[in-house]
């Protein structure tokens, strides 16, 4: 091998450590300056896009106060479902979740959990459109019937146990109420707040409680955080509870209408 290409071969070998040092640099730089959180549109009050294409809602509004407590930039992810936005999480393309999120056993055993919101919920709202079919007064008695609910939501967890129920995914909670409304479902599982802003605007809507397991029961709702990020969920725990305790998250919710 001749000396110019000697030259030529380490040229090419220190411009592609520098690119990678580089990168790294500002992944890490990112990382300092950054607060990456996953989310999905679709879901008032807590998140949505309005007529100016500019998300807003209670979770996005938490976020923003978040950021600006950990004196970092907001960087917020639209992940486009529940199933998703759990996939970024688990391969690190994101920081955190906050999407509504229930704080449940079974999701307590993959991630951590932060409640910033609720408090312990033991059953869940099924809606139904107009009025509720004869001789049903809980889920029980739905044999046969077809319901409504998020995939990978704790909702979802809590209605796989009954066997006799036709399940129908649906990615936007407004499908849901589309597909009861248009009589393709007989019911819609949904959490209580979303159960309370869809009785607030269609006083159509009939609803059954759905008392749950021990272990489908809700512990407020999170933001998620993978737990081998421990400085961050130290970060983001204490940075709740500043807001909680300068009253910006009580504040919010009755700007938007959840408790």
């Amino acid at each position: 091998m001749n000396t110019e290409k000697m030259i030529v071969i380490g040229l090419s070998i220190f411009l592609a450590v520098a690119a990678y040092i580089a990168v790294q640099k500002s992944i890490s730089q990112s990382s300092e300056t950054d607060l990456i959180l996953g989310t999905v549109g679709s879901y008032a009050p807590f998140v949505s896009v309005n007529a100016q294409g500019e998300y807003e809602g209670f979770d996005v509004d938490v976020a923003k106060a978040l950021a600006k407590q950990l004196n970092k930039k907001l960087v917020l992810k639209d992940l486009g479902s529940m199933t998703s936005l759990f996939m970024a999480l688990d391969q690190g393309s994101i920081d955190a979740a906050i999407w509504a999120l229930s704080i449940t056993s079974k999701r307590l055993e993959k991630v951590a959990m932060i409640n910033y919101q609720g408090e312990a919920t033991t059953s869940y709202p099924l809606l139904f459109w107009q009025k509720i079919p004869a001789g049903v007064s809980s889920i029980d008695d739905m044999r046969g019937m077809t319901v409504c609910v998020e995939p990978n939501s704790a909702q979802a967890d809590a209605l796989s146990k009954y066997d006799f129920l036709t399940i129908k995914p649906t990615e936007k909670v407004d499908d849901a109420l589309l597909n009861i409304q248009y009589g393709k479902a007989d019911a819609a599982f949904v959490e209580p707040a979303i159960a309370t802003k869809f009785k607030n605007k269609y006083p159509e809507i009939q609803i059954v409680d759905v008392a749950l397991a021990p272990e489908d029961q809700v512990q407020g709702i999170g933001i998620a955080i993978r737990k081998d990020k421990g400085d961050l969920i130290d970060s983001i725990t204490k940075a709740v509870a500043q807001l909680k305790a300068d009253g910006i998250i009580q504040s919010l919710e009755k700007k938007w209408g959840i408790v």
